[in-house]
């Protein structure tokens, strides 16, 4: 009897050993466009590794702000952006740490950063979008949008809009400032109505019949609308980046490895451009739009 409750005891003793302190959580500053899907998606990681993870929803440019100026309590171990401006200005501040995985040779090199900062967590093309029952011909070319004839039909969401400004900005690199803004100003000649608050709104006046064509993005466009991709491709991503003042960058730098694994972001981008030369170009893209009236 004393040996078994001897044995028992030290059974006991074992397992109270053997319990492992959890580890501290990861913070990730996100956009708040979605928080149920955030939250859902970081609970693998943790199913994976028994790392929590601690989102904290904003906006993405204050969070970025709150990256480079190491505020915001509790502080980022992990950013992740809504767009390729603010991944960007956080590396170029000296803000972000180098990802230290070999998981990034598997990214696409037009989806993460030359110098390892930074890497997409995902990325939404421009399309060219049309009204199915117009009869009107497909376009290809974000020059046909600007000719004369297609005057009061197309439609565009708004200038201060993700996508809007990477396409805007890389139009600057492939065809210079001067023509970059005369093709845009011949859009805003062409306008149907103003440009429309978020790329919802757009959809839903292509579908409707308000606009013969628009530009949107393809994780946007379905079989209700004619849908065109012109070459070379123009994008924007969703960016992430390990905070220089991480408290815990090793757990940091495991959870962007994930990242990369789960999103395979394998596929190649019919581009020439690192979508970082649109984060490079943000302002000037919106110092072009407010030139020409793109509001």
């Amino acid at each position: 009897m004393r040996i078994a409750a001897a044995a028992t005891l030290m059974l006991v003793a074992l397992v109270a050993c053997d319990v492992t302190p959890r580890p501290e959580p990861v913070v990730v500053y996100a956009s708040g466009e979605d928080e149920t899907y955030w939250s859902s998606w970081f609970a693998g990681f943790t199913d994976e590794t028994r790392i929590p993870v601690t989102v904290k929803f904003g906006e993405s440019a204050t969070h970025t702000d709150f990256v480079i100026e190491n505020k915001g309590s509790p502080p980022a171990d992990v950013l992740l952006t809504a767009n390729v401006a603010d991944i960007w200005r956080a590396a170029d501040k000296g803000a972000l740490r180098p990802i230290r995985t070999g998981k990034m040779s598997i990214v696409p090199g037009n989806l993460r950063d030359p110098d390892g900062f930074w890497v997409a967590q995902s990325y939404r093309l421009a399309v060219i979008v049309n009204h199915r029952q117009t009869g009107n011909p497909i376009v290809n070319s974000y020059e046909y949008l600007a000719r004369p004839e297609l005057s009061g039909q197309l439609c565009l969401s708004s200038s201060e809009l993700a996508l809007s400004r990477s396409l805007i900005a890389m139009l600057i690199i492939d065809l210079g400032p001067k023509p970059a803004e005369r093709l845009v100003r011949g859009w805003v000649r062409n306008l149907a109505t103003a440009p429309y608050p978020s790329e919802i709104e757009l959809l839903e006046a292509v579908r409707s019949g308000t606009c013969v064509y628009g530009i949107l993005s393809d994780t946007l466009a379905d079989g209700s609308i004619g849908v065109s991709v012109p070459e070379p491709a123009y994008f924007d991503i969703r960016g992430a980046g390990v905070a220089r003042h991480s408290r815990h960058p090793e757990s940091a730098q495991l959870l962007i490895e994930w990242i990369i694994e789960e999103q395979s972001l394998q596929a190649a981008i019919a581009s020439q451009h690192n979508v970082g030369v649109a984060g490079w170009r943000d302002e000037d893209a919106r110092l072009l739009a407010e030139r020409a009236g793109y509001r």
